[in-house]
């Protein structure tokens, strides 16, 4: 019973698990799915990196990353744009000249004769109002425009600075991607190992069963009378129990494949068979604190808060940039096309070009600056305080981890031992019963607890592998080598 709970237990966790991951990696449907045989582990590892749809989303994620810095960048070159409007307006603009008298210098006078014959000496010249059209109402105006920042109080640089980190952040969760993907897959491959190696224990145990119950039905039928009835219906309880154990257990093995093939995103009627026919085992021999360093330098998470540590700093040199004058180059070239040429449209005046330097101080605006320099500075003190967290975080994690190996890693000898002995007991009950020396309760015994400490011994060998799966995840890929480096 403790065996069918184990393998229940264990590997619909794991497939209830990839369940998760399904709306990240749904996979496609195929009239006809090719067969994976003998898949490895970097076999699988590769198809789940190459169809993994949340690793294709987390490249578009760093496209846009990129993208963004490049926006940033182009702060750096002139803008130049080309401006073009037609207007029809409802009348000629005018001007009207207003009426107005010139006076002569003195001593000096115009004689004007008026109807009469008299003759009177003007020292003024009388003008009259005038209306002047300016243009003609159809006007077309192009223009061609250029500005250059020159000095910006550090705006742009910051911008740029808060970008570089957004694409550091996002290469960072393509990289969490891919380690969440690899230990999954890892996870599941070897749940696909643990479940075959169950069955085939679950299947021996049922076939030396229906041995050990042909021989007592023989004892009880023909033997010395040792062997009695109630002997050979607890026997064969336990066959047929045996029977609907082995039956759980290959429903798990399907499971267990089923949540492989789910990670490596291939169709789900895909059959497939994996290449290990054992757990590996492999004792890891690594500082605690080592590790803990280690996962300073090589998590993503990490990595990604100290992106957005750096980001946060530009952004407060982006707000104090807004105390700051701001100096740039402009420049503009006009065309002015009109029916008309008096007025303000005369030849001289259809082009004209302007080059000059400008400047912007900025002297009150409410306190909104000095209060986006408060706000980016609160930002930041917070994101350090969730620095310790995650630093605190880390270290518990991989703490955690680590016993869990080491505690594994122990285990592995004395299960390994109490597996080897529990399949000499079993060897010696059963040639002692065929001598009629034991009981029957004693082989079923031996049988049963041969079958839990051989699947003890996997599940043990199971969790140091997924345990070091998981460190691999905390701490990074990069862990895996240095493990290594150590043997």
């Amino acid at each position: 019973m403790l065996v069918g709970l184990f393998t229940v237990s264990s590997l619909s966790l794991s497939a209830a698990q990839a369940g998760e991951h399904a709306l990240l990696a749904p996979p496609t449907l195929a009239k006809t799915a090719p067969q994976f045989t003998k898949l490895t582990l970097k076999d699988c590892i590769d198809l789940a990196l190459r169809n993994n749809h949340a690793q294709a989303a987390s490249r578009y994620s760093i496209e846009i990353a990129a993208a963004q810095h490049r926006q940033a960048l182009s702060a750096y070159w002139p803008q130049v744009g080309i401006k073009a409007t037609y207007s029809i307006l409802d009348e000629d603009p005018n001007f009207i000249f207003p009426g107005r008298d010139i006076s002569l210098p003195p001593g000096m006078s115009i004689p004007v004769t008026i109807p009469g014959g008299i003759t009177i000496p003007l020292t003024s010249l009388p003008v009259p109002e005038q209306n002047v059209k300016l243009m003609d109402r159809q006007n077309f105006v192009a223009s061609l425009n250029a500005t250059l920042p020159l000095y910006t109080g550090g705006k742009i640089s910051s911008i740029v600075r808060q970008a570089d980190q957004g694409l550091r952040a996002a290469k960072e969760e393509s990289r969490r991607t891919d380690l969440q993907v690899t230990y999954d897959t890892t996870r599941y491959y070897y749940g696909a190992v643990l479940g075959k190696e169950l069955l085939t224990i679950g299947r021996d145990t049922l076939a030396r069963m229906e041995v050990t119950l042909e021989l007592t039905e023989n004892l009880y039928t023909k033997g010395s009378g040792r062997v009695k009835k109630t002997d050979y219906l607890r026997n064969k309880t336990m066959v047929e129990w045996l029977r609907s154990a082995v039956s759980s257990l290959e429903a798990n093995e399907k499971l267990a494949k089923a949540a492989l093939t789910n990670s490596m995103a291939i169709p789900w009627d895909t059959p497939i068979e994996v290449a290990a026919e054992n757990l590996p085992f492999t004792p890891v021999r690594r500082d605690l604190h080592d590790l803990v360093s280690e996962s300073y330098r090589f998590n993503p998470d990490w990595a990604r808060m100290e992106a957005g540590l750096t980001a946060a700093e530009a952004k407060i040199c982006e707000a104090r940039s807004g105390h700051l004058p701001k100096v740039g180059l402009f420049g503009n070239l006009n065309r002015i096309e009109n029916s008309y040429d008096k007025g303000i449209v005369t030849p001289e005046n259809r082009n004209s070009w302007s080059i000059g330097i400008g400047l912007e101080i900025p002297l009150f605006d409410g306190l909104r600056t000095t209060n986006e320099v408060r706000e980016a500075k609160a930002r930041l003190a917070k994101l350090k305080e969730q620095q310790l967290l995650l630093r605190e975080g880390l270290a518990l994690q991989v703490k955690h981890l680590f016993i869990q190996l080491m505690k594994a890693q122990d285990q592995q000898t004395s299960t390994e031992s109490a597996a080897i002995s529990a399949e000499e007991n079993r060897s010696l009950n059963e040639r002692a019963y065929q001598e009629e020396l034991v009981e029957t309760k004693d082989v079923i015994e031996a049988q049963l607890m041969e079958s839990l400490m051989k699947a003890q011994h996997l599940k043990t060998l199971y969790d140091h592998l997924e345990a070091q799966a998981n460190l691999d995840f905390v701490v990074g890929n990069e862990v895996a080598a240095l493990i290594k480096s150590t043997h």
